[in-house]
């Protein structure tokens, strides 16, 4: 018997050896694409740990901090006011209840361990190290650009007073919360989750009214190549993100205490100190510069207009975008603190405090002008990568150096001297709290004592 000839049906369209060549290339590009992203994110990861050595090179410099100053007071507003009530009330010109959630908490989850404070601030800035370095990718800004400027960021001695002080927690947790909003702020699609990232800086430290400044300048850039929505889509989105800032900044004008009810015959001492601020800030501590008279102030003020106008006319689309957000948000910055401070006296404009904020405002843009000049360099790319891979090690090598000298004075008057004034000594003075000038020192002991603050 002869077997039947069956004819072979005809290929379904999703069975055609040509579209299954398609869909097997697309699924590879987008399973190349996963696996990029990964590696990316394990490239900004490695600097953002790094971030983390001089925490652990010192360790035992940090374990002699202890609560000092404005840590004192707070958990002495805590004790009479009650933790929700006190979360609520004013900190000077500060209207921060997330923060004050957040910081009064971990007081009492971490028992009064000041030392585990300052771990949770440095776990928070490795993170803003990581976050720096993906707003910087997300603008297409080069792997030279962003690792010198992860580097820099992550390891510079002159933010000490910021990364040793559990009060100051508050400046590094509202940039985070502004770093994650500029991430998705330069991403394609308008994200809803940037509102609430704005008005989480906004609620943990009083400069977080700049954040939704920020993303307004960006959102609104009319640049090709930062947005493709609409015109009027990108106003009604920039108008959501300055929502929670006009708010605060209402509320706080009219209801905070500080120098902005007293301006009145100020305003040169204001624009002096805010003058101070932009144009000594990073540099002069950044390295360890030690005229501050007027000629340097002129010229490192003349420096850094240079570098914010070369990088902005090298650059275009989301680089010029961010970089035009920064040098906002650090003229906003001048002006705020000019306000807020010019009582306080010049020297206090380039206070290490006041560091960390200035770095990530100027490191992008230095990173993207050393990284131009850095592919000239008449070397093949091989070796242009290892040299740049030594000079990053070398500067994290010197910061860590650098990090021990600051710490073996900062943690003797802001450690063993504040614990041995508070805890140790049998007759201390009366009012003589570390940081609290007329604060009685009983009282001071008995909130160590009912908080076991150690």
């Amino acid at each position: 018997m002869q077997p039947l000839d069956v004819p072979t049906p005809d290929p379904l369209p999703d069975e055609d050896p040509r579209a299954r060549d398609l869909a097997g290339g697309a699924r590879g590009r987008v399973a190349e694409a996963g696996g990029a992203q990964v590696l990316e994110r394990w490239i900004l990861f490695v600097p953002a740990l790094a971030s983390l050595a001089p925490f652990v090179a010192c360790r035992g410099l940090f374990e002699r901090m202890f609560w000092f100053g404005d840590d004192i007071d707070q958990v002495n507003l805590i004790d009479r006011l009650g933790f929700w009530r006190w979360m609520w009330t004013f900190y000077g010109e500060n209207f921060v209840p997330l923060f004050k959630l957040m910081w009064g908490g971990c007081m009492f989850l971490f028992d009064g361990s000041y030392g585990a404070m300052i771990a949770l601030v440095w776990l928070n800035h490795a993170l803003n190290v990581f976050l720096l370095g993906r707003v910087m990718r997300t603008c297409g800004l080069s792997w030279a650009a962003v690792l010198l400027a992860q580097v820099v960021f992550g390891l510079a001695p002159s933010t000490t007073e910021t990364l040793a002080f559990s009060i100051e927690w508050s400046v590094v947790l509202s940039l985070t919360f502004m770093l994650l909003a500029l991430d998705n702020v330069l991403r394609p699609r308008f994200r809803p989750v940037t509102i609430a990232w704005v008005a989480a800086s906004v609620l943990t430290f009083v400069k977080g009214v700049l954040t939704g400044p920020v993303l307004a300048c960006i959102t609104l850039w009319p640049e090709r190549g930062v947005s493709t929505e609409r015109p009027l889509r990108r106003l009604a989105h920039a108008a959501l993100y300055l929502l929670p800032s006009v708010a605060m900044g209402l509320l706080i004008a009219l209801e905070a205490e500080g120098n902005h009810r007293h301006m009145a015959g100020h305003g040169a001492e204001a624009a002096l100190y805010g003058l101070w601020y932009y144009c000594f800030n990073p540099a002069l501590i950044l390295f360890y510069i030690g005229s501050r008279g007027w000629r340097t102030l002129l010229l490192l003020g003349l420096a850094k207009t240079g570098l914010i106008a070369w990088a902005l006319r090298h650059s275009s689309g989301k680089p010029r975008a961010f970089f035009a957000s920064l040098v906002l948000f650090d003229i906003a910055n001048a002006v705020l603190l000019g306000i807020g401070r010019y009582n306080a006296g010049l020297p206090t404009a380039v206070s290490s405090r006041y560091q960390y904020a200035s770095l990530i405002a100027i490191l992008p843009l230095a990173g993207f002008a050393l990284s131009r000049a850095w592919d000239r360099v008449p070397l093949p790319s091989l070796a242009r990568r290892g040299a740049l891979a030594a000079l990053l090690l070398s500067i994290g090598v010197v910061c860590c150096r650098l990090w021990n000298e600051e710490m073996s004075s900062w943690s003797v008057w802001r450690g063993s001297e504040v614990h041995r004034v508070l805890v140790e000594d049998p007759f201390p003075s009366r009012n003589a709290v570390p940081g609290y000038p007329g604060f009685p020192m009983d009282r001071a002991r008995e909130l160590i004592r009912k908080y076991h603050l150690h």
